[in-house]
């Protein structure tokens, strides 16, 4: 298939299972890797596996009474919907609890030398100020290798930078297969043994090949994947407050923290599409990369698990991306995904595809299958108003019985949660994604039932959208509807009770569907508000640095520090007083390296009391060499600090000889 084609891989040897010993919590076991090098320790935590065990069989017994004591068999057309939300809240309880059991974490060791090695950057209509990034900082990786951008926007001037900066340049006469299809033209023009991939926005950290190449030491292993991190700190779906050992918390923390880790311990750790190195032996001997879905990366590393091949997992971020800044291009990008999954669940069912042992299958299956999760999260958000307004009971004992059995089974439920999750997913944080996603998961979930055929639509990457901050609320349109419908429910029932109205709901029953309503509308508020509140952004983002800076204006010179820094403009803040407009000349001093020499247009100036003045400026006339610089300096040594906690996993390898 390839140029310079190294044979078809006759099979991998059967994966090694690593030393599962059984302590109390946290690392329970360390396997010296065999004939690999490689390390493993085994993590879980027998509190969470205690707790969660309690609940799977209080949530039997729970169900088991729903089923035979509470059904209102005078109306089902509410109360069967309802039944039918607790059954698959509990059975996918079960599949994420089985993904979180235990997790993994490897180590592997140096890099051999003599690799040949690939790097691909597909790209369609990203602008030069998004690809740059990735493009340098992909030429800076230590450890010898090719890099090629793969254009799918046949742009002239994506072909002049890649000239400029050493980088190789392909494109295609046309789109065909999207994203995949680019990657399957670009295959018989190199002939690297390994292909790193890397989307357009995911600018790799200098030690990324070194630190994962060792990982094919195994002639066994197909596919290393590390984690996606994000240093837009700012976007739609980041929050303010750190998460699992310290890190940024963004919507995916609990995905590439735990559950891929989890998965890693099955074999069943997949291709997220970026941030990962493939063999290309497994990838000729799959075909290439799928194309029959849009979830190609996926569905790729699925069928090189069929072929009997092996995935690793390195859970340390070694390359930074871009996150959706604002609502609507998160909204796009969860769709496909979500669309994706469906469209895998129906053409190539993990449950049925050969050459996947029982836990792949399972692993793989609830990576497709969570999305029909939403349809019980659908059920529950529309019960109370509608058996607030009907006064129609779901349940026939919905009194004091009710909470005493309900209450602990929820509770519980949470608690387990909390502990296998680490805290990545905190309660109220998931609870509004999961309330925002639910019209876009339904649409998602009607491929099962009508079919259609799919176009790869690219994640929009610019920041700062022209929607004012109350037009964006009609993304919520369906979410405020029934947010809504729940408050004036709960208003009606409330006045309804107050008038001494004769109907089923009193006493307790009344007040739990009252204070279900309540809280339901209570969560989509705290959504809305979520969405109106968040702050204008740059075009570019500003990552909050603090490095040295020389700023010189005439005879005046005063030294500084940054506030933030950017390759268009950065802030500082400044004893004395500057007018918009002045052009000053800059000398940024990196804590390595030469000084970056730049000239720039004051375009702030902000009293900020004692402290002085906080200054801005734009970058005017930025040569290439010292906007190069400021890519790496920012990319490849300050980004680093801003997605690595102290302490974090992972061991740095010193680059092969």
């Amino acid at each position: 298939m390839a140029a310079g084609k190294r044979g078809v891989h006759a099979g991998p040897e059967p994966l090694r299972r690593t030393r599962d010993a059984a302590e109390n919590e946290g690392v329970t076991g360390l396997h010296p890797g065999e004939t690999t090098g490689i390390r493993t320790e085994v993590l879980r935590s027998r509190r969470a596996q205690a707790v969660t065990v309690a609940y799977l069989l209080f949530g039997a017994s729970y169900l088991w009474w729903r089923t035979f004591h509470t059904v209102n068999t005078d109306a089902p057309w509410v109360s069967l919907p309802l039944l039918l939300a607790d059954y698959l809240g509990f059975f996918f309880f079960g599949l994420f609890a089985f993904n979180l059991w235990a997790r993994v974490r490897r180590y592997a060791p140096p890099p051999a030398p003599g690799r040949t090695v690939d790097v691909f950057i597909p790209t369609y209509n990203e602008p030069l100020s998004v690809l740059k990034p990735t493009v340098l900082a992909a030429l800076a990786m230590r450890y010898p290798h090719r890099t090629y951008v793969l254009d799918d926007g046949r742009r002239d001037e994506v072909k002049r930078f890649c000239a400029e900066v050493g980088a190789e340049y392909l494109t295609r006469p046309d789109n065909r297969g999207a994203k995949a299809g680019n990657i399957n033209a670009a295959l018989p023009q190199t002939s690297g043994e390994f292909i790193a991939i890397f989307d357009a926005d995911h600018a790799p950290f200098e030690d990324f090949l070194v630190e994962l190449l060792g990982y094919f030491d195994d002639p066994g292993v197909a596919l290393v994947q590390s984690p996606q991190a994000y240093y837009n700190l700012d976007s739609f779906q980041h929050s303010r407050r750190a998460g699992f050992e310290g890190k940024p918390w963004h919507e995916q923390s609990i995905f590439y923290d735990m559950i891929m880790p989890g998965k890693d311990r099955m074999n069943a750790a997949f291709w997220c599409g970026s941030s990962a190195i493939l063999r290309r032996a497994a990838l000729e001997q799959v075909g290439g990369v799928n194309t029959l879905t849009v979830t190609e990366d996926m569905h790729t590393a699925m069928l090189m698990h069929a072929a009997g091949w092996k995935s690793v997992y390195h859970d340390r971020e070694l390359a930074v991306g871009i996150a959706p800044d604002d609502l609507e291009p998160f909204l796009v990008q969860r769709l496909r995904w979500a669309q994706g999954a469906m469209e895998l669940l129906r053409k190539d069912n993990p449950l049925l595809r050969r050459g996947l042992n029982w836990r792949q299958r399972v692993a793989y299956f609830t990576s497709v299958a969570y999305v029909i999760e939403y349809i019980p999260k659908a059920i529950y958000l529309a019960t109370p108003p509608v058996v607030l307004i009907t006064g129609v009971l779901p349940m026939t004992n919905m009194g004091w019985n009710f909470l005493f059995r309900f209450l602990p089974y929820y509770l519980l439920g949470v608690l387990a949660t909390r502990l296998l999750t680490g805290g990545t997913n905190p309660y109220l944080r998931a609870e509004r994604f999961h309330v925002l996603k639910i019209e876009i998961m339904l649409r998602a979930i009607s491929l099962l039932l009508f079919p259609r055929k799919l176009k790869f639509k690219v994640t929009p990457k610019s920041a700062g959208g022209d929607e004012s901050r109350w037009a964006v609320l009609r993304h919520l349109r369906t979410q405020l509807v029934v947010g809504g419908l729940c408050a004036a429910s709960a208003v009606w029932g409330m006045v309804s009770w107050l008038l001494g109205a004769s109907w089923a709901l009193t006493g307790v029953s009344l007040f739990v569907t009252i204070g279900w309503a309540g809280f339901n509308a209570g969560l989509i508020g705290l959504l809305a508000r979520s969405v109106v509140r968040r702050p204008p952004r740059r075009q570019v983002y500003r990552f909050p640095v603090h490095v040295p800076v020389v700023v010189r204006q005439g005879r005046r010179q005063q030294k500084a520090e940054t506030l933030d820094l950017s390759t268009t403009g950065l802030g500082w803040r400044s004893p004395t007083w500057y007018a918009r407009g002045t052009l000053v000349s800059l000398e940024i001093q990196p804590p390595a390296g030469g000084p970056i020499m730049a000239s720039a247009t004051i375009t702030l100036c902000r009293s900020e009391g004692p402290s002085g003045f906080r200054v801005g400026a734009e970058f005017t006339d930025l040569p290439a060499d010292a906007e190069r610089q400021l890519i790496l300096l920012l990319f490849q040594r300050l980004a680093p600090d801003t997605v690595h906690a102290p302490g974090a996993s992972g061991e740095r390898a010193p680059v092969a000889a």
